[in-house]
């Protein structure tokens, strides 16, 4: 099957209710999505956004391979089709392609454009030709597709046949309700088929009943050698098709190398810091195929089943993706958890000698008072270290003060002083936050930053986000994430008060930062666990 793929992160990604994105914004994303291998990237919509035009007078600087596509509507009803405004902005951003899209329920037609039958297919037979006049690749979406062939065949056909008439390269079949069944998406296929003939078909599904990846995949089983998506899913409502599961399923469930190993072996951390940027990094743990917990697994016999066949629990290999494998903590002192996890960190703890029973028991001293390391394996790694010899902590805490201060009238700071052996050296040092997590972390910045062969280290460090968790009875369970270096790691802190909880996790997260332990070397070993 030849198949290619259309990015509209940038365009109907864009649309989603919590993203806004600038021109920025877009630069930043568009090499990350090209990296995937995808054929075509739409770049926005210059009409809606006069912004876009500048990211389309920038992004050629970028040297993608994809190529770049402007969005817009047909003409409006009766208006010389040169003379248009939106038929203008997309010549102007010089998009090798541009990608129209006309309406085809005629509920649409005649109640929300309003116009007639007749001018519409006019409309788009104006715009098709515009732009292949002007020598432009042209991928036609016929919006509410599968709504208008439900309620009218004829015409929705009959508008397919004029967008092939007029020059388009290919016909994109949209379900922009995300309202159909995939029985409907195979006839109205199958028709579109009969009427076009060879031309390319393609699907714009939308996912408002959760239909989407199956509608596509049922569409594909009916000829579709196009599909538009997103990273992430990313779209107006609820989204669109989603790529970052597409395309793995196409690759490694059914065959079609419609991106390369390397290219999917990113498909991860494209999909993250895609979160990232756009402000939705918090929802990525239980995305599936990439997200954080996809490969996790609790259960004794879960984990004893992917240790000696990984398929038995994996739909997938998680390396091929980017993932990985996470076997998590529920009880520290179960042998066949924690022999396994210390093994992955070099420690053997299968032996009965003195210093693996003195391990032991320190852990389950932390276990009873209620540590877990499912999410945090940074602060068992650490631990493991100090207890084998493998790493010597490089802080001496001392004394450590923290309050709050008004200044003026109403502007609230945090201040932290602290005194902490460095080096072999005592230090005091000080800072201020906007609250108590900024005010500590910063205080142990400036101490690192007061030794000369911790400073380049304590600048590559950045604070991440904190999660506070009550525990019965009277705990408070503080997790802190860090980034540096390409990498990232989150540490657990555990107390009666959550100023302590959140000390302990904060000086076992920039710890971690400036070891040597094996997360340094770019195997994030961080809430992960590889084989």
């Amino acid at each position: 099957m030849t198949l290619t793929i259309l990015d509209t992160t940038l365009r109907d990604g864009a649309l989603t209710e919590d993203i806004t994105l600038t021109v920025e914004d877009k630069l930043r994303l568009a090499p990350l999505i090209d990296s995937l291998g995808v054929h075509y990237l739409e770049g926005g919509w210059p009409q809606v956004e006069g912004r876009d035009l500048n990211f389309f007078e920038q992004v050629g600087d970028l040297g993608l391979k994809a190529r770049i596509t402007a969005f817009g509507a047909t003409r409006r009803p009766e208006t010389v089709v040169k003379r248009d405004r939106g038929m203008q902005l997309l010549l102007e951003t010089a998009a090798p392609v541009i990608h129209l899209y006309g309406k085809v329920w005629t509920l649409h037609v005649e109640k929300v454009l309003g116009t007639t039958r007749d001018e519409n297919l006019a409309m788009l037979r104006d715009s098709v030709g515009l732009m292949k006049e002007a020598g432009r690749e042209v991928i036609y979406t016929a919006e509410h597709y599968f709504d208008g062939f439900r309620e009218d065949r004829e015409y929705a056909l009959a508008n397919l046949k004029a967008a092939v008439e007029s020059g388009a390269d290919i016909i994109s079949l949209g379900d922009s309700n995300g309202a159909s069944l995939p029985e409907l998406i195979q006839e109205g296929m199958r028709a579109a088929r009969d009427t076009v003939g060879s031309a390319v078909l393609g699907l714009h599904l939308h996912d408002d009943l959760g239909l989407a990846l199956a509608n596509t995949l049922a569409g594909l089983g009916a000829g579709a050698a196009h599909v538009q998506g997103t990273v992430n899913g990313y779209g107006a409502r609820t989204g669109i098709t989603d790529l970052c599961i597409l395309l793995p399923i196409l690759k490694l469930k059914m065959g079609v190398d419609v991106v390369s190993d390397e290219q999917l072996a990113r498909l991860s951390d494209v999909a993250r810091r895609v979160a990232e940027i756009v402000g939705l990094g918090e929802q990525m743990d239980h995305h599936p195929v990439v997200g954080r917990k996809v490969f996790a697994h609790k259960t004794q016999t879960h984990v004893a089943a992917v240790l000696s066949a990984p398929q038995a629990y994996e739909a997938i290999e998680p390396e091929r993706v980017g993932n990985t494998r996470r076997l998590l903590l529920p009880g520290l002192t179960r042998p066949t958890y924690l022999q396994e996890i210390a093994r992955q960190y070099g420690v053997d703890l299968s032996s009965d000698s003195a210093a693996n029973a003195h391990i032991l028991s320190v852990l389950k001293g932390l276990e009873d008072q209620g540590y877990t390391y499912e999410d945090a394996s940074a602060s068992l790694e650490l631990r493991l270290a100090a207890l084998t010899g493998h790493a010597t902590l490089q802080l001496g805490v001392e004394r450590l003060r923290l309050f709050e201060v008004i200044r003026g009238l109403n502007q609230t700071v945090v201040e932290s002083s602290l005194k902490v052996r460095v080096d072999g050296e005592t230090l005091y040092v000080g800072a201020e936050g906007r609250e108590p997590l900024e005010a500590l972390y910063l205080v142990l910045i400036e101490a690192l930053r007061g030794s000369p062969g911790l400073r380049e280290k304590a600048d590559g460090l950045r604070l991440g986000r904190a999660r506070i968790r009550n525990l019965a009875p009277g705990k408070v369970r503080v997790t802190v994430s860090f980034t540096g270096t390409g990498r990232e790691w989150t540490t657990v802190g555990i107390d009666q008060d959550v100023i302590r909880a959140m000390w302990t996790a904060l000086l076992d997260g920039v710890e971690y930062g400036i070891s040597d332990l094996r997360v340094q070397t770019g195997q994030d070993s961080t809430d992960q666990i590889r084989d």
